[in-house]
């Protein structure tokens, strides 16, 4: 038998996915401003910064195509 999480608790990891995407990227682009990464470090922290956009993007979408489901 397979279990399969609700879709409260997939709702509940999407926005926790939102909440530490936020977090990640805020840390990201503050390291990035401060100037002190070497420029290969902070080309690196862009690229994070995009997957963490990613993930934040598709978590969003997955909560605005489930607003039924609380």
């Amino acid at each position: 038998m397979t279990f399969k999480p609700s879709i409260k608790t997939e709702r509940e990891k999407a926005q926790m996915v939102i909440d530490d995407s936020i977090e990640a990227m805020s840390v990201l682009d503050n390291a990035i401003a401060c100037g002190f990464l070497k420029d290969q470090h902070s080309l690196i922290a862009q690229t994070w910064i995009k997957e963490y956009k990613s993930d934040k993007e598709n978590a969003e979408m997955f909560l605005d195509n489930n607003k039924d489901i609380k």
